[in-house]
């Protein structure tokens, strides 16, 4: 039973990150939409690769447990490929 106590709590603290998570990635979409707006305007290209791996490095650098890193630098690449299509739908959509 104890056992079944800490994996509960352990995933009720799970559900709680997850929660934050959610409201983090509507709050990073909705910049993102701001930000395709803003390069479609300025006719700007939506990928800049200089830029993204400078991110990515920056970000990692930052996650203390190394064997984190990798999933961390996975995870990072795979948020940016969304917001680089929301990016691209609007240049399509608009452009």
């Amino acid at each position: 039973m104890n056992k079944d106590k800490d994996l509960n709590e352990l995933r009720n603290e799970i559900r709680t990150i997850d929660k934050e998570l959610v409201k983090l990635f509507e709050k990073r979409m909705t910049l993102c939409r701001a930000v395709g707006e803003t390069k479609l305007k300025s006719q700007a290209p939506v990928f800049d690769a200089v830029r993204e791996e400078e991110n990515i490095r920056n970000l990692t650098a930052l996650i203390e447990n190394v064997t984190d890193k990798m999933y961390f630098t996975g995870w990072y690449r795979s948020l940016m490929d969304i917001s680089k299509e929301i990016q691209r739908s609007i240049c399509k959509k608009q452009g």
